[in-house]
């Protein structure tokens, strides 16, 4: 069965269980766009979608005819000609307790009531949430608590859509080491570069923190909720610069005094005074970083030519190199053996005036000195000298 199929039979289910039950009708309204801003967490032992309860409110109070079309139905008390704020408020609490009631969502709580070590104000979404106890399932009125849902989201062509591409990415991993030598590369690069970015940030951030501090004894972060977890990715970049050192009235908390400041400041000047003191050579930071440049490509096999290629061309090379070698020797030895034997070109010695890679022979010795010794001399002197 297509997923076109799937779905179109899945909303018809929902429409007709949406005819019978108003609840349910209700939920499958809030579950979508309609409803309340939804984020992900962990309960006990699964994850889960959650809302907080000024957003249910905030959202239904943002689309009365919700609430004019659902609150009677599950009320049993019709909507007033003209209502108020107080009326739509009372409307909206007995809507989310009966839907609290039937089972479509239960209460949580944080796990950490606290705020995070160095942070003053507790994130609005949790990733860690618990059931609060069965006599505090309740929705109230002032709209605190988070609500996890228990009533599934039904299936839209968004999810399809997502699903088919999340697949073909699989399978475009899974071909990645066959794909071409330029895009493994660019991949590469583009990790070492997203990896180079975050390392630049970090920098940064300590950098301008640490002169902060050091001037004005303030703690004043760039980019504060790029290291948080429980912060989703859409709120990592906002605000870009925060003060991590006011409580709840807006007053600074923990400032360090003066004097303090200029000794860990110059207790961090010595200590890099003595990693400069200590450093390579100036050259050696750019051959470290080509050696590691060529380690990363040796480890992934991306070179230009593969390796058992360039092995072989430089073989047939050496192989052919040889093979001249020897091949020059050889015709330089036959050569000497012709001229040795005195050809009808060279002179009585043997030797070729008109040759120029042989050389001439020795003149005789004088009269009564020693002559050179026969082929036969030569081999017993040698035999002797051996001896």
């Amino acid at each position: 069965m297509s997923a076109s199929k799937m779905t179109s039979k899945q909303e018809s289910k929902e429409a007709g269980d949406a005819a019978n039950d108003p609840a349910r009708a209700l939920a499958y309204v809030l579950r979508g766009n309609k409803g309340p801003e939804a984020r992900s967490a962990r309960l006990e032992d699964s994850r889960v979608d959650y809302f907080r309860g000024k957003d249910l409110y905030r959202a239904l109070k943002a689309r009365p005819e919700i609430v004019d079309e659902y609150a009677p139905k599950l009320t049993g008390v019709p909507t007033p000609t003209a209502p108020t704020e107080k009326d739509r408020t009372r409307q909206i609490t007995a809507m989310g307790q009966e839907l609290l009631k039937r089972g479509y969502f239960v209460k949580c709580d944080r796990v950490y009531k606290t705020a995070r070590p160095g942070r003053t104000k507790r994130v609005k979404f949790p990733k860690f949430l618990h059931k609060t106890p069965r006599a505090a399932q309740t929705f109230t009125e002032d709209g605190e608590g988070f609500y996890s849902w228990t009533y599934d989201q039904p299936m839209s062509w968004t999810f399809v859509i997502i699903s088919f591409l999340v697949a073909f990415m699989v399978i475009l991993m899974c071909l990645f080491p066959l794909s071409p030598i330029w895009f493994k590369k660019l991949i590469l690069y583009a990790c070492l570069g997203i990896l180079g970015l975050f390392f630049v940030i970090g920098v940064v951030r300590v950098f301008v923190f640490a002169s902060v501090w050091i001037v004005f004894g303030r703690h004043f972060w760039v980019l504060p909720n790029i290291t948080s977890d429980e912060i989703p990715i859409d709120e990592v970049f906002s605000p870009m610069w925060a003060f991590d050192d006011l409580d709840a009235g807006g007053n600074v908390v923990g400032k360090i005094p003066a004097l303090n400041r200029l000794a860990a400041a110059g207790s961090a000047a010595a200590m890099l005074a003595a990693l400069y003191a200590i450093a390579p050579e100036k050259g050696s930071a750019i051959k470290s970083i080509n050696r590691a440049h060529g380690s990363i490509l040796d480890l992934f096999d991306l070179y230009d030519t593969p390796k058992g290629l360039a092995g072989a061309t430089n073989a047939t090379n050496a192989t052919a190199t040889a093979n001249e070698s020897a091949a020059a020797a050889g015709g330089g030895a036959g050569r000497n053996e012709s001229v040795a034997e005195g050809g009808e070109a060279g002179t009585a010695d043997g030797w070729d005036p008109l040759d120029e890679d042989v050389a001439p022979p020795a003149p005789p010795p004088p009269y009564g000195g020693p002559e050179a010794p026969e082929e036969g001399g030569s081999a017993d002197a040698e035999t002797k000298a051996e001896l």
